[in-house]
Parts: structure tokens; C-alpha cells; sequence
């Protein structure tokens, strides 16, 4: 089971780098070679003082050190692919005076960071007239192979950020996680439901008092 992830986490992760070994040296190898070098200074056989030496020849039976870069896990570009570019969404959603009202904009999706990351950005306008508001979010998210988990940090114009976690399989996913904003900060869940992909569907609600209660704060429709 995959998960997703939004949190405010470090931008810079070391990867981690693959290095070949080389072979170890034979001990006797090396005994040998230090008798030989004796002898070639007392005047016996051997390489003679001052003689050049090729500097290509290596130690015998070393393996020169191979560095490979790592790659993008293939979830990201398989789920960008998924995801598609841009979808406009229609829905309602929770303003400042904590009534839902109306709401429209668009999401859009692409790879980023050598595509190691997806950047996301959601771009929604909630309420009409004067009460109307632009609501903006922002983030990036990839996938951590071994901890099959997609961590990622986001924030919004609102001064926001959420860090949390969702289970993802058929098509659906469950998020829990905690946002921080103007209002201080609450838990939040996120539920999603991509079964048909003309028209995905979301939802989400918090609480601010940890988890007793909880309020609807959007939902919305995606095409």
C-alpha cells in the first residue's frame, strides 16, 4: 500500500550514491612485491631506482571505484500521468467567516526537479462579489521507495503548511494529517475518490480540538 504524504520537510535529502568495492589486496601479493623492490635497490632484479613507472598499471587485481547516479522511482511519472495536467474543479468551501460557499479553479500537475518531484498547484476562488476570496496552495511530493511513503511540503497564500499522511489503493485515498494557518493549528483529513477519471471527487474536514469533533471544510468536483 502506497501512501502520500504533505509535510514540511527538508528540501535537500541525500540519495545516497552506489560505489563498486574494490577487491581487497592480497597480503602476499604485497610481501612479494616488497622483496622484489629490495633486491632492484641492492642492484638485484626488479624495477631500477629512478626508473619511470606507467601510471596507468594499477595495483594488481584492484577494481577502479564506480559511482552511478540514482533515478526517479517510476511511481512519479506514472502518477503525473495519472493525475494529467490541468482540471478545473467546482465545488464549495469554507471562507473566513466559516461558512461554505461556492468555489472554482483549477489543479495542475507536472514533473519537476529532473523528475524527481511533482510540483502541484491548486488555484481556487471561494465565495462571489466582495466576499469572494483567492485561495492558492503550492507544493511538491515524491516517493520514498523504502519507506513506501510520498512525502512532500506544501504551503499557501494564507500563510499555511500541512504535514500528514494517506493510504492510496483502487483509486481512493484517506488523508489525516495537521495544517497550521492565521487560525492556528488543526488536524485534517482529506478524502478522495479518482475511480472515474472524468470526474474525481474530494472532500476534507478538521478539527480544532484534537480530533473530538470534526467540520466540513470543501468539496469539491474535478473534470
Amino acid at each position: 500500500m502506497k501512501t502520500f504524504s504533505i509535510s514540511m520537510i527538508s528540501l535537500i535529502a541525500m540519495t545516497g550514491l552506489a560505489f563498486a568495492q574494490a577487491k581487497p589486496a592480497d597480503p602476499k601479493a604485497g610481501a612479494a612485491t616488497a622483496t622484489a623492490g629490495a633486491k632492484a635497490g641492492a642492484g638485484g632484479t626488479g624495477t631500477a631506482a629512478g626508473a619511470k613507472v606507467d601510471p596507468k598499471a594499477g595495483a594488481a587485481g584492484a577494481t577502479p571505484a564506480k559511482m552511478e547516479m540514482p533515478k526517479p522511482p517510476p511511481e512519479i511519472a506514472a502518477t503525473v500521468k495519472a493525475m494529467g495536467k490541468t482540471k478545473n474543479c467546482t465545488g464549495q468551501g469554507m471562507g473566513p467567516d466559516m461558512q461554505m460557499a461556492d468555489m472554482k479553479g483549477t489543479v495542475s500537475h507536472k514533473a519537476d526537479f529532473d523528475g524527481w518531484f511533482i510540483r502541484q498547484n491548486i488555484n481556487m476562488t471561494v465565495g462571489k462579489g466582495k466576499a469572494a476570496f483567492k485561495m492558492k496552495m503550492e507544493s511538491l511530493m515524491t516517493y520514498d521507495v523504502k519507506a513506501a511513503k510520498w512525502k512532500a511540503m506544501g504551503v499557501s497564500n494564507d500563510g499555511g503548511t500541512m504535514v500528514g499522511t494517506a493510504d492510496m489503493k483502487d483509486g481512493k485515498y484517506e488523508f489525516i494529517g495537521e495544517m497550521t494557518n492565521f487560525m492556528g493549528t488543526a488536524q485534517f483529513k482529506d478524502h478522495g475518490d479518482m475511480t472515474d477519471p472524468k470526474a474525481i471527487k474530494f472532500w476534507g474536514e478538521m478539527s480544532m480540538d484534537k480530533g473530538k469533533t470534526w467540520t466540513k471544510v470543501y468539496e469539491q468536483t474535478c473534470k
